[in-house]
């Protein structure tokens, strides 16, 4: 019964807020007619109507600008299938791997350094 009585103070008091900020936004539509009544060749009727109306299409215009998804770009592929593809490249790539060709299979392993071999005396020579 606390949580029921609780959650209803809550709704109130929420309730109570937004009829207060409407009544503020009212009453401000409301002195811009006034407003524009003084200014120009208005009633304050006409006048809170044009006010009312800018206020309502800046409204819209902020919601569409803050609500806008960003496009996206041709040149960026879809990343939410990206992990599926992975797995079949992946399987793919490693089936297909070429033969290793026999001046590699000599090169040395990193780590490992080749034999030594003899330096060639200085007194040899070329033989043609």
């Amino acid at each position: 019964m606390r949580s029921l009585l609780a959650g209803l103070l809550v709704a109130l008091i929420i309730a109570g807020v937004a009829l207060l900020i409407a009544g503020v936004g009212a009453l401000g539509v409301a002195a811009i007619g006034l407003l524009l009544h003084h200014w120009f060749d208005l009633t304050q009727w006409q006048g809170t109507l044009v006010a009312l109306a800018v206020a309502l299409g800046l409204g819209y215009l902020v919601y569409k600008l803050s609500s806008q998804v960003p496009a996206s770009r041709p040149w960026e592929e879809d990343l939410s299938d990206w992990d599926e593809d992975e797995d079949e490249d992946e399987e793919e790539f490693e089936a297909e791997e070429p033969p290793i060709v026999p001046w590699r299979r000599q090169r040395p392993v990193p780590g490992e350094l080749p034999k030594d071999k003899p330096a060639p005396s200085a007194g040899a020579t070329k033989r043609k």
